[in-house]
């Protein structure tokens, strides 16, 4: 039941990280407007002036308080007790902080307020499935090495970090391992939208009965063996999917579920002794 519960969560993270455009606008009124409603008055008017002191310093950080009204509107839909969400509200305002710290520290909060509030929430719902301030720094720097300073760079590295979310809610990586797995899907020749193809190529690789250490090596092995080889000979191509290859350098085939080991991206970096990742042959 409970491998069962990981399984789920893993790929609710995922289609749920991967269907957030970093671009949208966030749809929400500002906290003024959603308090001066009768109704919401009543229901949360005890921690108006708490919601207010939050708001500020959200404002501050150059982001829109509308992140606080929005959250106001999920507690109402679900009829959540003020005194609880206001606890909450604190701790996602220092959510928030942390997000959007990291990202104007390298330059890359947006300086449109509602764009840069759409981006903290984004990048905030990761920390909510357990990326730590660690993984989401070195993702970001990671991204900026690969791409600039620029949204993409955010896209990327969110891109990577929902992967991972998934991959450690399924198969418990520690820190350590997440923070070598993320590092190699940034700086690989992956799309965004291809990364999450290596969680089902782990998959195919425990079906066949091998471990789930050997099958996070594989991945992270021939991930960067194949941005390695692409390096070598010149190759731009950033969409193909080449099988995984296995100790002796044969290709091992993947069954019909397309989840094929994805050997063309990468850090360059090789199994144990190269990619940090803790774990044995």
């Amino acid at each position: 039941m409970e491998k069962m519960k990981n399984s789920q969560l893993a790929k609710a993270l995922t289609i749920a990280l991967f269907l957030l455009a970093l671009p949208a606008a966030l749809s929400a009124q500002n906290l003024a407007a959603w308090f001066a409603k009768p109704a919401n008055q009543a229901a949360y008017g005890a921690i108006a002036a708490e919601a207010e002191a939050l708001a500020a310093v959200v404002r501050a950080a150059s982001l829109s308080d509308s992140l606080l009204s929005k959250r106001l509107e999920e507690a109402a839909r679900k009829r959540i007790p003020a005194n609880v969400i206001v606890t909450t509200l604190a701790e996602d305002v220092r959510q928030y902080l942390q997000v959007s710290q990291a990202l104007r520290i390298r330059k890359l909060q947006p300086v449109n307020t509602e764009q840069a509030s759409t981006m903290v929430a984004q990048v905030s719902l990761l920390i909510r499935a357990g990326i730590e301030a660690r993984e989401l720094d070195a993702s970001l720097d990671a991204a900026v090495g690969k791409l600039g300073v620029k949204p993409a760079a955010v896209s990327r590295a969110v891109a990577a970090l929902s992967v991972t979310a998934a991959a450690r809610a399924e198969y418990k990586l520690s820190i350590e391992e997440s923070l070598s797995f993320t590092t190699v899907l940034v700086q690989s020749n992956l799309t965004d939208r291809k990364m999450n193809s290596v969680l089902a190529s782990i998959k195919n690789f425990i079906a066949k009965g091998g471990s789930t250490g050997a099958a996070l090596d594989a991945v992270m092995e021939s991930v960067s063996m194949g941005n390695s080889e692409k390096a070598k000979g010149g190759s731009s191509d950033t969409t193909n999917t080449p099988s995984l290859k296995n100790k002796e350098g044969q290709t091992r085939p993947e069954n019909d579920g397309g989840g094929e080991i994805p050997s063309n991206a990468g850090s360059g970096q090789g199994n144990d002794g190269g990619n940090n990742s803790g774990r044995g042959n």
